[in-house]
């Protein structure tokens, strides 16, 4: 005998198999590819966006997922996926041409793997970065003149004194401008380049000579400097970028800390390779304001940003350099008491000290 418990159960039942089938068509319906994946990295459904992308066939199912997709790229991203999860830029493995962006969302013990046509922004931020690169290059030629002629002139001494104000603003302005294009340059380059001149760098070596520019910058602050390097350890990769990634974060630690601070560069060993810190007791940065330190031209206060000689590309160099290495930049701050801004090298980049 069905009672009416029975029929509400039915209902019940039934609602969720129709949600579940208006689930499945929107899926479906999408034009990204999506892959549902278990718990041994098996096929386990698909979309249509997936089939043809993938070349899948009804008898893939429960297959690896690496069977289809076997690129380097991949396989990293998937086996040391880190969170926050900003997914993987590839070249697609059919068409060298067309990009990819894959994204992995573990559920339970399954995990959700998205696919993203990214090729037409692959494009356009292409574009970009050589639009900045190219107008960059050619305001360097006008502001080397520009800064001549005003040095000569500034150095003049008939220059009547109601003129000389007006030149050093415009000496100061054109430094300036100089700055900014020279920052542009150096991250384009960065961005730019898919290979660097890599080499084993001493840190030892890098930071000695970091902290000795950072003492010979920190006249005018009178702050008290100290250097810990607690491993011979070094990293594969190229010295230049770094050494400005490093340096930046270093003079930003002068510069925003007031008068008489303690400023401490470290180096160390961690369990997931070695961790590169800056620790200043300066004025902090308000927590809204953290997310966004790395993005081109922020500024949490634009005018003492200025006053500094900032050009507000200065972290997103480090963002740059430090994805070389597969890491992020991490900050930690509290207003009033100071900031950490540090970055833990991943132990496929460390190498030990070469004997002899």
């Amino acid at each position: 005998m069905i009672t009416p418990k029975d029929i509400e159960q039915q209902d019940i039942e039934q609602y969720s198999t129709d949600q579940l089938k208006k689930i499945r068509s929107a899926l479906r319906a999408l034009r990204d590819a999506v892959v549902l994946l278990n718990d041994d990295d098996g096929l386990e459904w698909w979309n249509q966006a997936a089939e043809d992308l993938l070349l899948l066939q009804s008898a893939d199912h429960g297959k690896n997922v690496f069977d289809f997709i076997n690129v380097p790229e991949f396989r990293q991203y998937y086996e040391n996926k880190v969170t926050p999860n900003e997914g993987v830029h590839m070249k697609s493995w059919q068409d060298p041409n067309r990009y990819l962006k894959c994204e992995l969302t573990p559920f339970g013990d399954e995990k959700l793997l998205i696919i993203y046509d990214v090729t037409r922004l692959q494009h356009l931020e292409q574009m970009r970065r050589d639009f900045v690169a190219n107008v960059s290059h050619e305001l360097r030629t006008p502001l080397t003149v520009l800064m001549g002629y005003l040095e000569n002139f500034s150095d003049q001494e008939d220059m009547p004194r109601q003129w000389r104000r007006g030149f050093e603003l415009m000496t100061q302005q054109t430094a300036r401008m100089n700055r900014v294009v020279n920052d542009l340059l150096l991250l384009s380059r960065i961005e730019i380049e898919e290979t660097h001149e890599l080499h084993y760098i001493d840190m030892t070596k890098l930071l000695t000579h970091v902290y000795d520019d950072a003492q010979a910058y920190n006249q005018g602050y009178g702050h008290t400097l100290h250097l810990q390097i607690d491993t011979y350890d070094g990293l594969y990769g190229s010295e230049m970028y770094l050494n400005s990634a490093l340096s930046n974060l270093v003079i930003n630690a002068i510069k925003y800390t007031p008068k008489a601070g303690n400023i401490v560069i470290s180096w160390a060993k961690t369990a997931e390779g070695c961790r590169f810190a800056v620790t200043d007791d300066g004025i902090g940065i308000a927590p809204e304001h953290v997310a966004r330190l790395t993005e081109r031209f922020y500024r949490v206060d634009s005018g003492r940003s200025r006053a500094t000689g900032g050009t507000g590309l200065g972290l997103a160099i480090v963002k740059h350099v430090l994805y070389q290495y597969d890491t992020t930049l991490q900050i930690e701050s509290s207003e009033g008491k100071g900031s950490t801004f540090s970055a833990v090298f991943p132990a496929t980049h460390i190498r030990s000290a070469p004997i002899g």
